[in-house]
Parts: C-alpha cells; sequence; structure tokens
C-alpha cells in the first residue's frame, strides 16, 4: 500500500468531490422540487410543504440523532419535535426560515455540543449504507482501490445499478429512504456553531504537531484503517450523489414539460 503524500491527498481529493457533487445535487433538488410543485399547484406554501413532508423520515432521523448522542454523552435534554414544520418570525417581525423539527438540549462543554451537532452526519451514513445493503450494490471501497481508474469505475457503476433496482417495487421504498436521509443528514447551521471550538481548533492543533514532527506518524495498520475508512465515506457520498443526479434529470424533464404545458417557469433566486 502506497502512503506517500501524494497517495493521501488523492483519497482526500476523492471524498472533497463526491461530497461536493452530493451537497451541490441535493441544493438543486431542493430548490426544483418545490419549483415543480409551485408550477403545477401555483401556491408557494403548498409547494414548500409538499417537500417538507417528502422529506419526513430524514427530518425524523435528524432529530432522533441529536438526542441519542445527547443521551449517550449524558446531556440532559428537553423537548423532542420529531416533525412540526412551522416559520420561526425573523428581526422584522415578517417569515424567518423555517423549523422543521427540534430538540432542546442544555449547554455543556464545546466538544459534546460539537459532536450532538454533528451526530446526524454518522446516524445518516450508518442508515445509507444499511439500505444499499438491503438494495444488494456492490458497497465501498477498500484502501488498496484508490487509484483514479478504479474509484472512477466504482463510483460510475452506480447509476445502473440504481436502475436496474428499480425492477424490484420493494427497492423503490429503500430508494425512497435514500433520498429522504441523505437529505436530512447534514448539520444544520445552529448545529454548525460549536465545531470552531469543538473540532476545529484541536483538529487544527493536531495538525500543526503531526507537521512539525511532535506527534509519532501512524501505524501501518492506522493507516490501513484511515485509509479505508475514507474510501467508504467515499462510496456512500457517491451513493447518495448518484441518486440525486438521477432524480435531478427527471426533475429537469418534469419542470420543463410543465413549464412548456402552463406557459410559465419558475424564476429561483
Amino acid at each position: 500500500m502506497d502512503n506517500s503524500a501524494a497517495a493521501w491527498g488523492l483519497a482526500v481529493l476523492w471524498l472533497y468531490c463526491t461530497f461536493m457533487l452530493f451537497w451541490a445535487l441535493q441544493w438543486w433538488l431542493g430548490r426544483h422540487i418545490q419549483g415543480v410543485a409551485l408550477l403545477v399547484f401555483n401556491r408557494p406554501n403548498l409547494a414548500a410543504n409538499l417537500y417538507f413532508y417528502l422529506l419526513a423520515p430524514g427530518v425524523i432521523l435528524h432529530e432522533l440523532s441529536h438526542w441519542l448522542f445527547a443521551k449517550l454523552l449524558f446531556v440532559p435534554t428537553k423537548d423532542l419535535v420529531l416533525f412540526r414544520p412551522q416559520r420561526s418570525p425573523d428581526n422584522n417581525g415578517k417569515g424567518g426560515p423555517i423549523t422543521l423539527g427540534y430538540v432542546e438540549i442544555f449547554k455543556t462543554d464545546p466538544l459534546r455540543q460539537s459532536l450532538i451537532g454533528l451526530a446526524p452526519l454518522p446516524v445518516g451514513l450508518l442508515v445509507l449504507l444499511a439500505l444499499a445493503t438491503l438494495l444488494n450494490f456492490n458497497t465501498g471501497l477498500s484502501s488498496s482501490t484508490l487509484e483514479p481508474n478504479t474509484v472512477w469505475q466504482s463510483i460510475t457503476a452506480i447509476p445502473p445499478e440504481i436502475v436496474n433496482s428499480l425492477k424490484q417495487p420493494l427497492n423503490l421504498l429503500w430508494l425512497y429512504f435514500v433520498f429522504t436521509v441523505s437529505n436530512g443528514m447534514l448539520p444544520s447551521r445552529p448545529d454548525r456553531k460549536p465545531w470552531l471550538v469543538g473540532f476545529l481548533l484541536p483538529g487544527s492543533i493536531l495538525l500543526a504537531l503531526s507537521l512539525t514532527g511532535h506527534l509519532p506518524p501512524l501505524s501501518p495498520e492506522w493507516q490501513h484503517g484511515l485509509r479505508s475508512f475514507i474510501a467508504n465515506l467515499t462510496w456512500i457520498f457517491a451513493f447518495a450523489a448518484s441518486l440525486n443526479f438521477l432524480l435531478a434529470i427527471l426533475i429537469f424533464l418534469v419542470e420543463w414539460m410543465v413549464s412548456r404545458m402552463k406557459k410559465r417557469r419558475v424564476v429561483y433566486k
């Protein structure tokens, strides 16, 4: 196994690229699914509500993840609302952001706050891996297969697998859960507030110590395990991005056809 800086950089680059593609497609889908609903029903509130209820299972898993991590870290909790869309007023007394669910957690140290805020991401990744197994997909990459050609072949094989899985009706349910879990697992802005002190500052200190040679190098076993972890994260994000990509094509075509029929279009800002 090549443990050179170039090999590690390539592994991280693949992870970064698949995550950014996943995030971009998620953002696009959120806007355009609501856009299609707006074209069909011509009611903005109804279009938004339909999209929010479509994401309900992912929102419920998101809030349960916060609650579960708080309990595991011995942080007291108060109210738990799994799914109740409501708009909060902004500073001007007008309609502010919409809250889909929430869990009230007592204030604790930055590290535990950061872990609780991060909770939906690891829980969501594990659920996605379980769903991929239910779909009988060839999941994951190994630490020894992070070469460009191998990664590209593994990623481009996912969309055909998704299409072939549609032959079994039950797989539509699992794919729906893939969509809603993946689109609800990213931590929200309030969840990310304590990360600077809880994660980024300690991580920067560890990185500086490592670069200056004050930390012992990782053993080959640890390096292999970390590379395997990065490879599997890459595959899961590619899996979610592939489904979002296929849905994006479908939504684009539907929006184009409805726009032609209605002779109007949605302007996105």
